[in-house]
């Protein structure tokens, strides 16, 4: 039966949504975790002053299991009470789909002119979650956690911005150390200010009745005109701890980041000893050494080097208080570890960051401390494309690294695997110290186990040298768990397993040094030099202090190359070209490796096989030429073609009869031993039933 139109009409009026107020207050309070109890006074702090026709204040709290009301509810927060609006169960708040649909529910139930989102929980920063206290949520009954780093609360603003249909007015933070640049530019296009705290927040956290007094006593008032006045307030509510708050714009912030990467990079800068006195000096974080106050670091660097990047990081501060001992809080933080290796430990995580993408801080980093040990990523995906005068153009992906780098392009012919060990035994080595076992494997059930204590200096060492003539590569797979230590005193201690080569057992060359915490297999490829004799050597050493589990190594092979040459040097971009390359239907195999400006060396990539199927033009070497060149061939074994140059009206220049080498040392002479006249020329390589036509070039050097 059909409704009736009053029935219709009376429905309609339900679900309309309320008239748009002036703002609406959202507060998303994740109390699934040691955070519960503080949940309800924060909630009574709010009803003291309640919603009004003008300002709206909902909450959606999710408790604890131990909570005698657990789960997920929706209140509208009234003076002296709250309406529950739902019981949602049990839901993960650390989800960011659980996020944007309270975003959805805030449009569609009580839209606004202005929107304020309060993030509620732990909080700790840029970092990625799941670690000690390294989340801004984290839900304990869905057992989930979403840090910064990685994605998650990025995509979680974004929706949060799609399902309100515009940017959140005021992203607020009742969580410790969230006032960071790193946070900011992660949420940079979906607010237009974030309220958040450079230090760690009480339990008490925000002042919500003094919040929402402010608010609701003049709700016209602009987010930049209420917002000092909220910075004043929590720092007045904690007179003896040190607290600060402080409110960023982030359109502004645009500019500063752009501005940072350009300052950043700039080749002129102050020395290392003014950045080591400034980071000496500049105010840190109560209990979080790592994170410095980012306006007082520039500031401390002498000159006027960083004068228009402190301009306009100080525009994006449009409020900042602290509490006593932070007099140098500016209300910007950022990530500065004071070692090496909290860099080296983090780097991972921090590169995910929008910050750490745009700004060029980790290069900065790296370039402060001047110990880069790391090598460049592994070059992959190397691809191709084929032209038809025996040239090919190739591709690969951009490799990571705190330094520059520069790529080398090789190529090889026919690599032929010449030693293989699966790690079952260790016929093929003399061991002191290494044992096969069975804790990890990349293959079979075995591996080389390097041993795991202090003070070893163990290792193993191919008992017969391999012959490799024209170079190779080794293979082998690792994975590995070693401790690293640093101290302001002795600096850093490692325990190390050093890969290395020798031509006599005497002389040994490392070609890398494993340490750190790598517990997956991973192959790790390196190019061998030319050599008669050449032995391999895993050693692994240790020092006084306390170890990790140790280095596996399984699945070792070394390839033999029956020609290697390198195609194309010390590469700025990530792409090069080959050009007259000899016809082989058996084809070439090249491979990348990276370089940086410390000189550390990646990985070699995956062999990428090209066939050559038609003889290669004739060219010169140099080319173009000026004077004494070689002129470069390729033609079918057994042939002895004649070389014929020709000037492009087809003037004879000079003949080579019965050429048997593919490198034809040339004066850049004509037949009467002139040199040549600059311009084109061709060059015909004739035998019997065979012909081949290139051009040459001869250009004066100026």
């Amino acid at each position: 039966m059909p409704l009736r139109p009053f029935v219709l009409f009376v429905l309609s009026v339900l679900f309309l949504p309320a008239f748009a107020a002036q703002w609406t207050v959202g507060v998303y309070m994740c109390a699934d975790n040691g955070m519960n109890d503080q949940a309800d006074i924060d909630i009574a702090e709010m009803e003291q002053v309640g919603s009004t026709e003008e300002v709206n204040v909902v909450v959606q709290v999710d408790r604890a299991a131990r909570d005698p009301r657990p789960g997920c509810y929706r209140y509208f927060i009234k003076k002296d009470g709250a309406d529950t609006l739902a019981s949602l169960g049990d839901i993960d708040m650390a989800d960011p789909a659980t996020l944007s649909g309270f975003a959805d529910f805030l449009r569609r139930r009580y839209p606004a002119t202005n929107y304020v989102l309060i993030l509620w929980d732990h909080g700790n920063g840029w970092y990625p979650g799941y670690g000690p206290s390294r989340a801004i949520f984290i839900d304990e009954s869905a057992g989930h956690e979403m840090g910064v780093a990685g994605g998650e609360f990025t995509q979680a603003m974004a929706d949060v911005k799609q399902a309100l249909g515009k940017r959140v007015g005021i992203l607020a933070c009742d969580a410790c150390l969230m006032g960071m640049i790193e946070v900011a530019a992660e949420v940079r296009d979906d607010c237009d200010y974030l309220l958040a705290s450079e230090a760690l927040v009480p339990v008490d956290g925000l002042p919500y009745d003094k919040l929402l007094d402010r608010l609701t006593s003049r709700p016209t008032r602009t987010p930049a005109e209420l917002l000092p006045d909220v910075c004043l307030d929590y720092v007045a509510q904690y007179p003896d701890e040190q607290v600060t708050l402080s409110a960023l714009d982030m359109r502004a912030l645009d500019k500063a980041l752009g501005l940072m990467q350009t300052t950043l990079s700039d080749s002129i800068g102050p020395s290392n000893a003014e950045l080591r006195a400034a980071r000496a000096a500049v105010q840190t974080m109560p209990g979080w050494p790592l994170h410095v106050d980012l306006i007082h670091f520039l500031d401390l660097v002498p000159g006027a080097v960083y004068d228009s990047l402190l301009a306009s990081l100080r525009s994006v501060v449009i409020a900042s208080e602290h509490g006593p001992d932070l007099e140098h809080a500016s209300g910007l933080a950022i990530w500065f570890p004071n070692n090496y290796l909290a860099l080296k430990g983090s780097l991972e995580s921090y590169a995910t960051l929008s910050f750490a993408r745009e700004t060029g801080w980790l290069s900065f980093l790296n370039r402060y401390f001047g110990t880069d040990d790391l090598k460049p990523a592994q070059p992959t995906d190397v691809s191709s494309r084929p032209g038809r005068r025996s040239d090919a153009r190739f591709w690969w992906n951009s490799c990571f690294d705190l330094a520059p780098v520069r790529y080398h392009l090789y190529e090889a012919t026919r690599p032929e695997e010449v030693f293989t060990d699966y790690g079952d035994d260790f016929a093929a080595w003399i061991a002191v110290g290494w044992t096969t076992s069975t804790q990890q494997a990349h293959s079979g059930s075995t591996s080389f186990f390097s041993g795991s204590a202090n003070n070893l200096s163990n290792f193993i060492e191919s008992a017969e040298a391999l012959s490799l003539p024209e170079g190779g590569l080794l293979s082998l797979y690792a994975w590995y768990a070693t401790q690293e230590d640093w101290d302001s005193f002795a600096g850093f201690t490692r325990d190390i397993c050093y890969v290395e080569w020798s031509p006599d057992r005497i002389a040994w060359h490392a070609l890398d040094s494993l340490y750190g915490d790598n517990r997956s297999w991973h192959e790790r490829r390196y190019l061998l030099p030319a050599a008669a004799n050449l032995y391999l050597r895993l050693r692994y050493v240790t020092g006084a202090r306390q170890n990790e589990q140790g280095v596996f190594i399984d699945d070792i092979k070394v390839y033999a190359f029956d020609a290697l040459r390198t195609a194309a040097a010390d590469i700025p971009d990530t792409t090069a070209a080959v050009f007259g390359v000899p016809r082989d239907t058996l084809g070439y195999s090249y491979f990348v490796t990276a370089t940086d400006s410390f000189g550390n060396v990646s990985m070699a990539s995956q062999f990428y096989k090209v066939e050559v199927k038609s003889w290669a033009e004739p060219y010169t070497r140099p080319a173009p030429f000026d004077g004494p060149c070689d002129l470069v061939l390729d033609f079918p074994a057994g042939e002895t073609p004649d070389v014929l140059i020709y000037t492009l009206s087809g003037t004879l220049v000079r003949r080579f009869d019965d050429v048997s080498q593919h490198v034809l040392a040339w004066d850049g002479n004509n037949a009467s031993g002139k040199a040549l006249a600059d311009g084109l020329y061709l060059v015909v390589v004739q035998g019997r039933g065979f012909k081949k036509l290139g051009k040459i070039a001869k250009v004066a050097r100026p």
